[in-house]
């Protein structure tokens, strides 16, 4: 009988004892003071992205001195200036320049300053991508110029509707220099489609090129750009009949637009866009993004462009903005993409 009472008073202390160890695990999570365990995690602090950190490699789709490489040249000076960094350049014309950037390293450092070619490259076939295959950093507005339709200084034609009712009365009486391929073609395709005639064009090479086609008298017009054809107005060679933008390019203030003069047309300017192989990281294609927004707001960067190259600086966009522009001008482009 007493090993019977022995045995109970041990299960009652032993049921006792672990009540008051349950007690005692639960009295911490009850506590105030449990919060504090949070604490080392909530200070520690968030490391910074860091870039650029080395130079940049740029791939200019174009051949040094061109409209795009004098840009680059311009903005690497700022862009030095702001990172203490600098652009890497190297021209590679055509298309094998897309090709590169495309292939690249995704690490951050390798982009490329496209223009039309990329935006069209497979609507026509040259690629079998586009802009969309790449990592989007920034779309500039043209900061080149306006497009516009020049003719000699002694042309007889006065206005631009003067050389358009020549060109529909006798087509091939008027023959425009333009090239084959690229902006320039699909400018003079909407053309045609806002004149609902014709226009007997000739295939007459790049910009230059055009600009001394005109010069010599092998064509009646060309479709070039304001920067350009400028300095042939300066020296008293060419005149400006119209520019293909909804207002007066401000670098041309007396040459009216197509609209102000009774033709419903307008086609946007090259523009430039930066882009990235696919899978940089987000985070430096929204750096180099910010310091392009605020360098093309740089008052002396915007003074050097307008003096060196007689263009202004048009709005560098943020990257949200950027891709739904892009997307808006590849729409404007393919309708006339051979």
């Amino acid at each position: 009988m007493k090993r019977y009472v022995a045995l109970i008073l041990t299960l009652v202390m032993s049921c006792a004892l672990l009540s008051g160890c349950g007690s005692k695990q639960e009295t911490p999570a009850s506590t105030p003071a449990a919060p504090a365990a949070s604490t080392p995690a909530a200070s520690t602090p968030t490391e910074t992205y860091k870039w650029p950190e080395r130079p940049v490699n740029v791939i200019c789709p174009a051949s040094a001195g061109g409209g795009t490489d004098n840009i680059l040249r311009i903005l690497n000076e700022y862009f030095i200036k702001k990172t203490g960094q600098s652009f890497v350049i190297t021209n590679v014309t055509g298309i094998s320049g897309y090709e590169m950037t495309h292939q690249a390293n995704t690490e951050g450092y390798d982009f490329i300053c496209g223009t039309t070619t990329i935006f069209t490259s497979k609507l026509d076939g040259t690629l079998d991508y586009d802009y969309e295959d790449y990592e989007m950093v920034a779309y500039q507005d043209s900061p080149y110029n306006a497009t516009c339709i020049a003719v000699q200084a002694k042309s007889p034609y006065q206005t631009i509707n003067d050389l358009m009712d020549a060109a529909k009365a006798d087509p091939s009486s008027v023959t425009g220099g333009i090239t084959l391929s690229g902006q320039p073609y699909m400018c003079a395709m909407a053309l045609q489609d806002a004149l609902g005639f014709e226009l007997y064009l000739a295939d007459v090479g790049n910009t230059g090129e055009r600009n001394a086609a005109l010069l010599g008298g092998q064509v009646d017009w060309i479709l070039t750009n304001t920067s350009t054809a400028n300095p042939y107005v300066e020296s008293g060679d060419f005149r400006i009949l119209a520019v293909c933008g909804e207002e007066r390019y401000p670098m041309n203030p007396d040459v009216p637009t197509f609209k102000e003069q009774g033709i419903d047309f307008s086609f946007p300017t090259q523009p430039m866009v930066w882009l990235a192989p696919k899978d940089t990281p987000a985070e430096a294609c929204e750096a180099f993004n910010k310091i392009l927004v605020e360098i093309s707001s740089d008052p002396e960067f915007i003074s050097a462009i307008e003096t060196k190259l007689n263009s202004i600086v048009n709005d560098t966009h943020t990257l949200e903005d950027s891709i739904t522009l892009a997307k808006e001008y590849k729409d404007t482009l393919a309708p006339y993409v051979k």
